[in-house]
């Protein structure tokens, strides 16, 4: 099994323009590569691969792709598992999330930003759009502060096992972290260990052991 190890990134994709009325930004890209399975998300073998399409985002968290054939637009609507813009840019379809998973995905749109290995799959969403529009202004103009880096959007853990997309808060990360408990005793050691970046930046760790973990096993 091919193993795809992708970091945290923070998402920019530089739009050509905006309509003022519906709030969106939108950009083209070269080439979009479109996955109808995990297994093909693992094997690193796109199904389509679809050419100029247009990319919508009405937040860094909810993206949409436009512009493209009634036929395409359907498979991306109704088929597809993930996309992926380049090599490291890759969303989730909220469509196959609410058709497989219960819990927070309902609350999501279109789709959302994507990161996984081979042992843990997760996404990032914030249900705020007027913060993610502040944040991509800021970023578009050079302008993005430190504290508007430090306030991301928070992580939900797509799980396999159960059928859940867990939001990854304070309480959920606890638990997780209980099976490294050095990892766990730093974390809550944190004067901001609620704050949406600590519990990021410490999910990360966490992720990054369970890649290290031979007694964890893969996702597929």
């Amino acid at each position: 099994m091919k193993r795809i190890f992708l970091t945290l990134a923070i998402l920019t994709l530089w739009a050509t323009s905006m309509c003022a009325q519906e709030r969106e930004y939108r950009a083209r890209h070269d080439s979009l590569m479109v996955y109808q399975s995990w297994e093909s998300i693992f094997n690193g073998i796109a199904d389509t691969l679809i050419m100029n399409p247009e990319v919508l985002m009405y937040t860094p968290y909810d993206i949409e792709f436009d512009g493209i054939r009634k036929n395409i637009n359907k498979m991306l609507k109704d088929e597809t598992v993930a996309v992926a813009l380049g090599d490291s840019l890759w969303f989730v379809n909220t469509n196959w999330l609410k058709k497989n998973f219960k819990g927070e995905s309902k609350h999501m749109s279109h789709y959302v930003p994507l990161y996984f290995s081979a042992k843990v799959a997760f996404v990032q969403w914030a249900g705020s759009s007027s913060l993610g529009w502040r944040f991509l202004e800021a970023m578009r103009n050079g302008e993005a502060t430190a504290d508007e880096y430090n306030n991301p959007g928070m992580i939900y853990l797509i799980n396999f096992e159960n059928g859940l997309v867990e939001k990854v808060d304070s309480k959920k990360l606890s638990e997780l972290l209980s099976f490294y408990p050095d990892l766990q005793r730093r974390y809550e050691s944190m004067r901001d260990y609620e704050e949406p970046y600590m519990i990021n930046d410490f999910f990360l760790q966490y992720v990054q052991r369970l890649g290290q973990d031979p007694n964890v096993p893969y996702l597929f």
